[in-house]
């Protein structure tokens, strides 16, 4: 059965913002431009068995349901709604960031 693809504004903008990082101050639009395609085949990807990636190697955001796929130098972050068949993309994260803190930010009340 094939989940449905829900890519977040938050993952759309840092997508967006590593595109211009990249083309931008690397200059290397090229490069941007196949980031972002890989992306997007991964995420694609996810509408069948979207459970085969692992779960954050972080005991309170796997207990969320957090999985990670890893795309070039970058971490796409998903959860999987078996109830809807739908995949949330949540994050686009460089992979050097300190994305548990990013994650846990998102999630945690101020």
């Amino acid at each position: 059965m094939n989940y449905f693809i829900d890519v977040a504004a938050s993952a759309q903008r840092d997508l967006a913002d590593a595109f211009d990082y990249i083309d931008l101050n690397l200059k290397n639009p090229s490069a941007a431009d196949k980031l972002v395609a890989i992306a997007w085949k991964k995420f694609r990807s996810l509408d069948t068995f979207p459970q085969r990636f692992s779960l954050v190697n972080d005991p309170f955001l796997s207990a969320l349901g957090i999985r990670l796929i890893p795309v070039q130098n970058h971490l796409a972050f998903y959860k999987v709604d078996s109830s809807t068949q739908t995949v949330h993309i949540l994050r686009f994260l460089y992979g050097h960031s300190d994305w548990q803190a990013i994650l846990r930010a998102d999630v945690l009340p101020i």
